[in-house]
């Protein structure tokens, strides 16, 4: 996302011409989904009719102006499915083939976006294996479905060696940062939830108990942001460390407090008894002091940014922020789409799967239940919807 800004600052300075881009992967996607001239049954009325709702609510009309990865992330994903179905609609090879090329690059553009994000080529590549038509052997799926990947993996290659070059300072490895925030925090949470902070004879120490009583002090399911800052945590960890070994270990011999705090972080992800405490929209302009001076920029909100947080609070009681809410839509889309089994249904239930897997693998990774974390799940549904709203031709047997 930052190489992408940096592109589109040079053209253009500011974030407007970046918000267009990644906009437009959302809009073109759900219109080109949408669109068509066969004649729309109930069902497809139904379903257009849930999509131009959910495109006015506050959730994908606000989410879609705001500078996040998670959002680029998840229009990068509907970009690649809808590619895929528009290769599956086209009869002319030379036009097939090009939708493939432009699924590839958008699966390794939303790779590269987020750590996780390889969901989204594995999954597209599943659908592509899947939607032959049953007489293809599965060798033949497979082959296909593997050179699909290897150019997708080919263009994340591209994608990452076309980052360095262009960076004008030396880039950080987030994954290592990522990966020593996410042990600390597991760490901090077993201990919250009953596993001595130390091992041995230390355990049993006035030392160990004080820790402990701390931890489960300090401890938020919710985020890590505001535990790790607490001296109390910065202090246990300069004495006890905190790398892969040490984190193993905890796991291993107090599986069931790990377990616990996993499952209550992910709670907070997917049915969070308080969203306000989820970070559920974002309006105006706000960053580090350094930043934001030399950039020009003036911290705060706008009237109109006020009107629209305003907007969005007469929401936030319903399920359109519980990401629970989203996932048991993409639950019931993927089987109503399953039993249709229409030209591209099979696609889309692989976005949706994606969504569906994506949105799991932070009850290993969650750190905090920011709602954007799981954007892919709306975006996904909106997918399928304009998918619905089409009338696309029948499956072949």
């Amino acid at each position: 996302m930052s190489a992408l800004l940096g592109v589109f600052d040079r053209v253009l300075p500011g974030t407007a011409l970046y918000l267009v881009f990644a906009s437009a992967l959302f809009y073109l996607p759900i219109l080109a989904l949408a669109g068509g001239d066969a004649a729309r049954r109930p069902l497809n009325r139904l379903a257009g009719a849930a999509l131009i709702l959910l495109l006015v609510t506050p959730f994908l009309l606000i989410y879609q102006g705001i500078v996040w990865k998670d959002v680029l992330f998840a229009n990068l994903a509907l970009s690649t499915f809808a590619c895929l179905v528009q290769a599956e609609r086209e009869e002319r090879r030379p036009t097939r083939l090009a939708w493939l090329g432009a699924a590839a690059v958008l699966a390794a553009l939303a790779a590269a976006t987020r750590q996780n994000g390889l969901v989204v080529p594995l999954f597209a590549a599943a659908a592509l294996a899947w939607r032959m038509p049953p007489p293809v052997r599965l060798r033949r799926r497979l082959a296909a479905a593997g050179l699909w990947l290897l150019v997708t993996g080919l263009g994340l290659l591209g994608t990452q060696a076309g980052i360095r070059l262009a960076a004008t300072q030396p880039l950080g490895n987030g994954v290592t940062f990522a990966l020593t925030a996410l042990r600390q925090y597991d760490m901090v949470g077993m201990v919250a939830h009953g596993a001595p902070p130390f091992r041995g004879a230390e355990a049993d120490t006035p030392e160990a108990a004080r820790v402990a009583a701390d931890f489960r002090r300090l401890y938020e399911a919710s985020r890590l942001d505001r535990v790790k800052a607490a001296p109390e945590v910065i202090a246990y960890f300069a004495q006890a460390g905190g790398d892969s070994g040490q984190w193993w270990q905890m796991v291993r011999d107090n599986p069931g407090a790990w377990l616990a705090h996993r499952a209550a972080v992910f709670r907070w992800m997917v049915l969070p008894p308080d969203i306000r405490e989820c970070l559920p929209v974002w309006i105006g302009v706000e960053g580090p002091a350094g930043p934001i001076t030399s950039l020009g920029l003036t911290r705060g909100s706008r009237p109109q940014d006020s009107a629209l947080y305003a907007y969005a609070t007469r929401w936030f009681g319903t399920p359109l922020f519980l990401n629970g809410a989203w996932a048991l839509l993409a639950v019931g889309l993927g089987a109503l789409l399953l039993r249709r089994r229409a030209t591209g249904d099979a696609t889309m239930v692989g976005l949706l799967a994606a969504a569906l897997a994506f949105a799991g693998s932070f009850a290993l990774i969650g750190i905090a239940c920011d709602v954007r974390y799981l954007f892919l799940l709306p975006v996904a549904c909106c997918g399928a919807l304009a998918h619905l709203a089409a009338a696309p031709k029948r499956a072949v047997a």
